[in-house]
């Protein structure tokens, strides 16, 4: 069972993230056709999908998602980043985002926003 979902188009990005999931905190990570998905997040992720993505506790489900700029017209602003940057939407509006790989930053900051 894969816990992350790869966009891989401008539609894919409104169906899933701009128009879709609603209710669910949407954690989106995005990275450049050279650099592809950050490895060193992939295991902290699943780790708080497996403990959160269901809703548990909170009621709010959790999803996560890979993103790659360079085949998404949406986030162009976006390419030519040297670090990955992950974005937090819930009902298609952003709610903040952490460039580079933090962590404890991002573990934090995604159970602060299950939470709210």
């Amino acid at each position: 069972m894969t816990f992350q979902t790869d966009i891989c188009s401008k539609e894919a990005w409104q169906c899933e993230v701009a128009d879709g999931a609603s209710g669910a905190l949407q954690v989106v990570e995005l990275y450049a056709d050279w650099a592809g998905p950050c490895k060193a997040v992939k295991e902290l992720f699943r780790k708080l999908y497996f403990d959160h993505g269901d809703g548990g506790a909170t009621g709010v489900p959790l999803k996560f998602y890979t993103v790659n700029v360079d085949r998404v017209p949406a986030l162009e602003q976006h390419k030519g980043r040297c670090q990955p940057l992950f974005m937090m939407y819930k009902d298609g509006r952003l709610l903040d985002k952490v460039e580079g790989v933090e962590g404890p930053k991002l573990t934090h900051l995604v159970t602060s926003l299950l939470r709210k």
